[in-house]
């Protein structure tokens, strides 16, 4: 089985055989990468949200004691 995916791999394909588990290993890595900072600029966005809200909330707290 090994020696069929060499065969297939280095002359069919015209690559070396270490190079589709490593292409297969960098696409997933890059689909992380990916989809790690669309998740991590919708947290930040959130956050900003949230700390507007409790800015305006402070502010509006602070008028009201004087």
């Amino acid at each position: 089985m090994w020696m069929n995916l060499y065969n297939l791999t280095h002359n069919s394909l015209g690559m070396h055989f270490w190079e589709l588990p490593a292409l297969l290993a960098g696409g997933i890595i890059l689909v992380e990468l990916i989809v790690h900072s669309y998740k991590q600029k919708k947290r930040e966005k959130q956050f900003d949200e949230n700390r507007m809200e409790r800015l305006k909330t402070m502010q509006q707290g602070n008028g009201k004691g004087d």
